[in-house]
């Protein structure tokens, strides 16, 4: 049962000997998460280099572009992906961290990126800990929270498996966001729902949501004390985590301020004291947000970007892809309302749940991110539940009393009896857990590593870039990287310039599907251009009307072009690639070339000759459905 003795706020969370497990726990799962990448690496073709993710090509190469910068001494960071006018004041102390790093070990930016994930990994499970610690005196209960936030996930792949069955033209009728199966049954997942595939995926985070935990603990010492020497640092943490995630903020403020209204209701702290200590946290935090917003209205661009719609999924979808850790939680939560009186720190992640739950239908256009981090108060509630509801339930058993003459007749009823569960029986309680909550993230890594050994092949007609490059590509994008300025466009298929910038300081015009400003339209004018067949001057206006310095050619762009003409009907030529440099050979002069790459430095004041079409016929003008 709880104890009330650890309501005070007084004595230490957690003991060293207490943590040495949990940081042995913390370093085998960061191995786990480690796994995949060597063997991607491993799995490389002998003209091949592994680029850095399983999953989200698109997305990793935006956060190698920034760290590269921040490597290159650039403190307000910009988006190479568009060639709209820019005014710079994206700022993030995370990113600048990171490529100070790459700056100072001269490693590439993806080196660094992962080794700050798995850094993070470690510290934030040791933070899901202390804040497990922090809620419940029962160390069962920290266990069963931490090895679900570790390894737990909800029911995605039984949605997949219903999804399998359902007639191609039909929609799933459930997508999930802890699991992505294979087309055509894909859907989107969300790592920042997931602890386990955030910090199989992005750094960012991890340490975000470790720095949430961090907050809250804080803060919540912070209330209970009645002390600003707490209130500064949760301000400090929550100030960080602003800079670096600004959409994890109205979480983390609304429960902080309703766990103060608890303690005020419950008389623990005085209301003019409360509010004190929350706007020492609110001031002090509160550069980051105003930071935001202000340079968001800098630059009409990153605004536009930011406005991109991430619009949350129904709510049956959430609760299927939370699972069996949703369902712990509704016990762990009664039990935390039922002892509110006697230890209200297990409100704290009630009042997580239930704030987060609802700010997922806030009516902005950036709802789904602030699902960052919510599977961890789940996880603590199912926890709770796991040992403080389930295992005693289970301890019950019957005892029929003896037959004592004049005292217990004989033939008496059997009573019901209840004992502490042994450490043996709740640690099966929570592996059985586990083994339920596991299947979506042993299926998703499973996928990742199809997609690994088929580098993205199934999905190509969700642009959605490879994840290994030739070295004839890689070498191509270094050569750019030599010679192309920081204001220079190049022009390439949006699965190549996806990773253009995470080498070389050149703007693309097409790469990634937010960053991108209008990206089907630019991706479906690159399809238009690479087209076979297209007229000499066509092309050259077509690459002048864009101001491109640069034009990269290589496999992936041969491919758009061979299958944008059977898209049409029409039989591609045997070399795209030569067909190309045929075509463009009066103003594109090749500056590199390798293997069936050539990047083209493009002449503009070049004398083109008028030419005619070679077919005739539709042509398609959606890159997506050429695909």
């Amino acid at each position: 049962m709880e104890a009330t003795a650890g309501t005070s706020g007084r004595e230490a969370l957690v003991t060293g000997r207490e943590m040495a497990p949990v940081l042995l726990w913390a370093l085998v799962i960061a191995a786990l998460t480690a796994w995949p990448y060597v063997w991607a690496v491993q799995s490389a073709g002998p003209d091949q280099q592994f680029q850095g993710f399983l999953w989200g090509v698109d997305d990793g190469n935006v956060y190698l572009s920034w760290i590269r910068q921040a490597s290159e001494g650039r403190v307000l960071l910009r988006n190479q992906y568009t060639t709209v006018e820019q005014n710079p004041h994206f700022f993030n102390v995370f990113l600048l961290a990171l490529g100070r790093v790459t700056a100072w070990t001269g490693q590439h930016p993806g080196i660094i990126f992962h080794a700050s994930r798995l850094l993070g990994n470690v510290a934030l499970l040791l933070m899901i800990y202390l804040l497990a610690a922090f809620v419940t005196r029962s160390v069962a209960a920290r266990w069963g929270a931490l090895a679900l936030a570790s390894l737990g996930s909800g029911f995605g792949w039984l949605a997949a498996i219903w999804a399998s069955s359902v007639p191609p033209p039909l929609p799933p009728p459930l997508r999930p966001p802890d699991y992505a199966p294979l087309p055509p049954q894909t859907w989107q997942v969300m790592p920042e729902a997931v602890t386990f595939l955030s910090m199989l995926l992005n750094p960012l985070f991890v340490w975000s949501m470790a720095l949430m935990c961090g907050v809250l603990v804080s803060a919540a010492i912070a209330l209970e004390r009645r002390s600003i020497a707490w209130a500064v640092p949760a301000g400090l943490l929550l100030l960080l985590v602003g800079n670096m995630h600004t959409y994890d903020l109205p979480v983390l403020h609304t429960t902080t301020l309703l766990f103060a209204l608890i303690l005020v209701l419950q008389r623990r702290i005085k209301f003019a004291d409360a509010l004190l200590i929350y706007a020492i946290i609110f001031i002090i935090a509160l550069p980051a947000p105003v930071w935001g917003w202000w340079a968001a209205n800098q630059d009409p661009s990153y605004l536009a970007k930011v406005e991109t719609p991430t619009l949350s999924p129904p709510v049956h979808d959430y609760i299927v892809g939370y699972g069996l850790i949703l369902l712990l939680a509704i016990p762990g939560a009664w039990y935390a309302i039922k002892r509110r009186r006697e230890n209200p720190r297990l409100l704290l992640p009630v009042c997580w749940v239930g704030i987060n739950a609802l700010l997922l239908y806030a009516p902005v256009a950036f709802q789904r991110k602030m699902a960052e981090g919510l599977h961890i108060p789940l996880c603590l509630l199912a926890g709770i539940a796991l040992a403080l509801v389930i295992a005693p339930a289970l301890a019950v058993h019957r005892v029929r009393p003896e037959s004592v003459p004049g005292v217990v007749p004989a033939g008496a009823r059997p009573k019901w009896r209840s004992r502490p569960p042994t450490q043996l029986e709740y640690a099966l309680l929570v592996v059985l857990a586990v083994a339920v909550t596991l299947p979506s993230n042993l299926l998703f890594v499973n996928t990742c590593l199809h997609h690994v050994a088929t580098n993205n092949r199934d999905l190509l007609r969700y642009l959605q870039p490879p994840i290994y490059l030739s070295f004839d590509e890689v070498n191509g994008i270094k050569a750019l990287a030599a010679k192309a300025g920081p204001d220079e466009i190049v022009l390439s298929s949006s699965l190549t310039g996806n990773h253009i910038p995470a080498r070389a300081s050149c703007l693309v015009f097409s790469g990634h599907w937010a960053e991108t400003l209008e990206f089907g339209r630019t991706v479906d004018y690159v399809g238009q251009l690479l087209l076979p067949g297209r007229e000499r001057h066509v092309l050259w206006s077509a690459v002048r009307r864009i101001n491109a310095s640069y034009v990269f050619y290589g496999p992936l762009e041969a491919l758009l072009a061979e299958q944008m003409m059977l898209a049409a009907d029409l039989e591609p030529p045997e070399d795209p690639a030569a067909e190309f440099r045929r075509s463009t050979e009066q103003f594109l002069r090749p500056v590199f070339e390798r293997g069936e790459v050539t990047v083209y430095r493009f002449d503009p004041n070049a004398q083109v000759e008028l030419d005619f079409p070679r077919h005739e016929g539709p042509i398609p003008t959606s890159v997506a459905d050429a695909l």
